[in-house]
């Protein structure tokens, strides 16, 4: 008996060591039910912490897409851009199930807040151009949300025992209905820019007349004021000590309208009718004592410019400002920042009498962090639109003036955010190669062509664009905009790319005019007929080179290397946008497009290049030789250009070839391509246009316009 009692104790005794064990290496597992009942009592707190953070990243992230062409960051500000909004429904509709639970009344001061995270930041207010044409969506939202904010709150009162929230809670739902109706008001005014509204396309057009060219008066006297002040130094200063930063952002201020209305298509060109400012602007520009300094004059007061219409078409301080005077968007500032704040103290001043003793702590530890980070967000969003361009241009003042108490003083902010150097976009441009799509296409096993069907993997690449491209582009339109002729105009179709600036190129020297023109097929047939032709010409003209172009280069210095380099990426540049961006590029330029790959696709299956990693050199080559996958007018074209024995004039020739068709495209795309890639980076083609508009393209006059009076009279339009 007491030896079995002792096995018991010993058999108990082992059990225990081996359950403490089994609980030392196996810790207990939560339970579904239990996570489920966690979540349901933690909810609520931790969706709107959630909604808070997401507000968080999209106040301070949003910005940088405009210098940016990452994808990841593109796709991160997508989503939160979508679950910002989802967040915050279901929340406001979650909180309908927790109205009678007296021990969580805090849960019902947070309603307002959430209307104020469903108004978005500053920064954000539509990802893309498509959102804009959605605002009556967010109308009917605003108006339901608003509505069940509401029922909310009067069907739950009852049930609060601090009568103290009822005035941080008003000052809230003051705040949020505010933020929740500047989103929806922004969408709608981007979004009419785009489109004429209730009036017809024609008559919204044909409207706009008398007030783009007053506009367009002021604009160029401002710049040519600009410059006359800006000229006056020794050639030895420094470009930054020069230009006058503050007197650049009032000038893109004049002519953000003009600029908004062309880069939307809502302006067509217009006969000039107010005298000779526009030639008097533009040889200003060209007889500057620092020729280095008119195009990066001209670039950066295109930077700026399409920095403030991307804050115009996407962000909600953007679309306040240009409605707005400084004095009016300051006091929407003050009303939604001075309610927040005085929420915040009304809520403590309650805390300390001891209000809120009765409620779980982490209810009010949510509630300190979502109002103390609404009035955070409040200064952010302050000191954003103090440091932007916005508060400095022209009209800002409601007496009219251009200038305020302070205003030097507060640009030394936005000096120290944007300085003066600081890129406003990406600067660079993609690159796309069809051969060396093909190549890859064949080259690629069964991983990568997977990865190629699902767009994981990409033939376009991007490059910067580099200072001797922007200065020998501007130089081109620079000569185009100081000799331009009406009558030019009158005779141009502008289907049709023409290329009058090589022909004058190849006029300008001996060899030039030897070449048969007839041979280049400069003109004729569709864009991109033209467009595949000069890209294969290109790689051609690269890659045939003899022992004597090449010592030759090496003597000739810097400058045949440079046009080159120019050509190469510029046709592959515009290669990108007619054959994947779709411009100017119908049905028929895809079937240009889809023949010359099949083509290339048969040459690839010769046995030449059965063996061995294909190269493009050699493809380009096998093509140069007449083998027929090449059209024989790009050969021969090819062959002709080779005449010329100095590479130097050849290159200059093909680059200009291709600075004469980017500013064609740039004229010609669809305004959705430049509104729409400012948010991704923003596209060279985009500059180009705003170039001319500087340079006063879009506005035709004669030579003999510069010794008319003001008050000379057209009564009608040309467009082409």
């Amino acid at each position: 008996m007491r030896g079995a009692t002792s096995m018991r104790v010993m058999n108990n005794s082992v059990g225990s060591r081996a359950n403490m064990s089994n609980t030392t290496l196996n810790p207990p597992v939560i339970s579904l039910p239990h996570a489920q009942q966690l979540w349901n009592q933690w909810e609520i707190q931790c969706l709107v912490l959630g909604s808070f953070l997401l507000q968080v990243f999209l106040l301070f992230f949003p910005s940088i897409r405009k210098r940016s062409t990452s994808r990841v960051l593109s796709s991160l500000l997508w989503i939160a851009y979508l679950l910002a909004d989802y967040v915050a429904t279901y929340t406001l509709g979650r909180l309908t199930l927790h109205l009678d639970d007296p021990r969580h009344q805090l849960l019902l001061f947070w309603t307002p807040f959430l209307l104020l995270h469903l108004g978005g930041q500053e920064t954000l207010t539509a990802f893309s151009t498509e959102d804009t044409l959605l605002w009556k969506r967010h109308l009917l939202s605003l108006v339901s949300q608003i509505l069940l904010a509401v029922y909310i709150v009067t069907k739950s009162w009852k049930v609060v025992s601090t009568k103290q929230l009822l005035a941080p809670m008003v000052l809230m739902f003051i705040s949020g209905t505010i933020k929740y109706a500047e989103r929806t008001w922004a969408l709608v005014t981007a979004g009419s820019s785009m489109t004429p509204g209730s009036n017809t396309m024609s008559d919204y057009v044909l409207s706009v007349e008398t007030s783009v060219l007053d506009d367009s008066q002021s604009y160029f006297q401002r710049l040519h004021t600009f410059l006359l002040s800006n000229d006056d130094t020794d050639r030895d200063t420094a470009v930054t000590a020069v230009v006058d930063y503050e007197g650049l952002v009032e000038v893109a201020g004049k002519g953000i309208r003009i600029c908004l209305d062309f880069l939307t298509d809502m302006t067509p060109f217009l006969m000039w009718n107010k005298g000779d400012i526009i030639d008097r602007t533009i040889r200003k520009l060209r007889g500057l004592r620092k020729p280095e300094l008119r195009h990066q004059i001209a670039y950066k007061l295109a930077e700026i410019q399409l920095s403030l219409i991307y804050d115009f078409m996407y962000t909600k301080y953007g679309v306040l400002q240009y409605q707005l005077n400084l004095a009016y968007s300051g006091m929407e500032r003050l009303v939604t920042f001075g309610a927040t704040s005085v929420a915040l103290v009304l809520f403590l001043m309650a805390d300390l009498d001891g209000q809120f003793a009765g409620d779980v702590r982490a209810d009010v530890v949510v509630s300190y962090v979502l109002l103390a980070g609404a009035v955070a967000l409040d200064l952010s969003s302050i000191f954003m639109v103090i440091s932007s361009y916005w508060p400095y241009l022209p009209g800002r003042n409601p007496s009219g003036e251009d200038g305020f108490p302070g205003k030097s003083a507060m640009f030394n902010v936005t000096k120290l955010v944007q300085p003066l150097g600081k890129g406003l976009w990406s600067g660079q441009m993609a690159q796309y190669n069809l051969i060396g799509e093909c190549i890859n296409e064949k080259n690629a096993n069964i991983f990568k062509w997977a990865l190629r069907k699902v767009g994981l993997v990409s033939d376009i690449k991007h490059v910067q664009v580099s200072p001797s491209l922007k200065e020998f582009l501007f130089t081109k339109l620079l000569e185009i905009a100081d000799t331009k002729l009406v009558t030019d105009y009158w005779t141009w179709d502008s289907s049709k790319f023409s290329g009058h600036w090589a022909r004058w190129a190849l006029e300008a020297t001996a060899e030039g005019r030897s070449i048969d023109q007839s041979i280049l097929k400069l003109e004729g047939g569709t864009v991109a007929a033209v467009v595949l032709m000069w890209h294969l010409i290109t790689d051609m003209c690269f890659y045939v080179t003899t022992d004597d172009e090449e010592d030759e280069e090496e003597e000739g210095g810097r400058s045949s290397s440079l046009h080159m380099d120019m050509s190469r990426q510029l046709s592959e540049y515009v290669m990108y946008l007619v054959g994947k961006c779709g411009v100017k590029n119908g049905s028929n330029g895809q079937f240009e497009f889809g023949k010359l790959r099949r083509d290339v696709r048969k040459a690839l299956s010769h046995q030449r290049f059965s063996g061995g990693r294909l190269e493009h050199s050699k493809v380009i080559l096998y093509g140069y030789e007449g083998h027929g996958f090449f059209t024989a007018r790009a050969s021969a074209a090819a062959k002709e250009l080779l005449k010329i024995k100095r590479p130097a004039e050849r290159w200059e020739i093909i680059a200009t070839v291709w600075v004469e068709m980017l500013c064609y495209l740039a004229q010609n795309c669809e305004a959705a391509l430049h509104i729409k890639n400012l948010s991704t980076g923003g596209e060279f083609i985009t500059h180009v246009r705003v170039l001319s508009i500087i340079l006063g393209v879009p506005f035709l006059r004669e030579a003999w316009q510069a010794q008319v009076q003001d008050d000379t009279k057209y009564s009608d339009f040309v467009m082409f």
